[in-house]
């Protein structure tokens, strides 16, 4: 390293653990600092990246590999003379994801790459700094419409303890629940959506929509509605689609078959499947928005044989109103990794 008077000398490395980066904080002294977010990982690097007095340029920042980097979210931006800032979603520059039983980890590598002088020379070594996002895949508090941050899962409990909902993974024979895996087009995932309070055995659960994103926050786009209008699978009136709720086994549990998709012209295969649940009494009687509605042989039918209540699919399901107490919550399930063939 060639310091400002034209001194060379050796120095570390900067090179740190990522752990370690994740957790510093600029009061410290550190030059970066990674703040986790749970759609992004962002990046906040100082300007005066060797602590040498002369500030790096923003342009010789990127994440990820150098393939990457002529993306502009993959880039530093300048936010101050004193600060620069990447922002990039979990999932993009390159980011690399694993995942254990009990964690979601994406890690990725913050790159100075300095560019040669007029005269083709530089006075600043390269560096690579490891970074990484850590998500603990427990079960979490969830709102409508919010979730709670950091925090990836593969089920979610209603914000009251005594009412919990949950969706999980299942073996093909529904006897367990499976960790999220590896799929492939033409597989069958199989899902199960189920209700634990305290009065389980009296209440009756139905889905009212599910949608597939490829981040966990449902407004992200694109997104994929396969449940919609109150529990109709309209994922079914795709041609060969083998998606379809299961019979009952249980009023306070559904379970449904889907099959395993990826977006169109989309290299993302991470999916991430949000669900609106409910629950009614076991003898609130199924009706335009209490039903599970399948599409079989160009018809719809309701899973709890209630005819009728089906009809609406193909229109729009009004709400009434309603004297029955309903308990109403999100439980979102992912990631799921999808690939395109073996």
């Amino acid at each position: 390293m060639i310091d400002a008077e034209g001194r060379e000398f050796k120095s570390a490395a900067v090179r740190t653990d990522a752990e370690n980066v994740r957790r510093r904080q600029s009061s410290d002294g550190s030059t970066i600092r990674v703040q986790c977010t749970e759609v992004s990982m962002i990046i906040v690097v100082n300007a005066d990246f060797y602590r040498t007095g002369r500030p790096v340029s923003a342009g010789d920042l990127f994440l990820g590999e150098a393939r990457h980097s002529e993306s502009s979210q993959c880039r530093a931006v300048a936010v101050s003379d004193t600060e620069y800032v990447i922002e990039a979603g979990l999932q993009n520059c390159g980011s690399n994801l694993s995942i254990s039983e009990d964690s979601v980890t994406y890690s990725n590598k913050l790159i100075f790459s300095p560019a040669a002088s007029y005269h083709g020379i530089t006075r600043l070594t390269p560096a690579v700094v490891p970074v990484s996002c850590h998500y603990k895949r427990t079960h979490f508090v969830s709102s409508n419409t919010q979730h709670q941050p950091l925090t990836l899962s593969t089920s979610a409990q209603y914000p009251t303890e005594r009412f919990i909902f949950s969706l999980k993974l299942m073996t093909d024979d529904w006897t367990s629940e499976m960790l999220p895996s590896v799929f492939y087009l033409g597989d069958l995932l199989h899902l199960e959506a189920s209700y634990t309070g305290p009065d389980a055995g009296r209440r009756r659960l139905f889905i009212d929509s599910c949608v597939a994103t490829l981040s966990p926050d449902v407004t992200s786009v694109p997104r994929y509605y396969f449940i919609e209008n109150y529990g109709c699978v309209t994922d079914a009136k795709e041609g060969g689609s083998n998606t379809l709720f299961k019979p009952r086994t249980r009023s306070d549990s559904l379970q449904l078959q889907l099959d395993a998709f990826l977006f169109h012209l989309d290299p993302r295969n991470l999916i991430f499947i949000t669900c609106q649940l409910k629950v009614t009494s076991e003898t609130w009687k199924s009706s335009p928005i209490n039903k599970a509605c399948n599409y079989i042989h160009s018809r719809w039918k309701d899973v709890d044989g209630n005819v009728g209540v089906c009809q609406c699919c193909d229109s729009v399901c009004h709400r009434r109103s309603i004297q029955d107490m309903m308990v109403c919550g999100t439980v979102t399930l992912g990631p799921l990794m999808i690939f395109p063939r073996k």
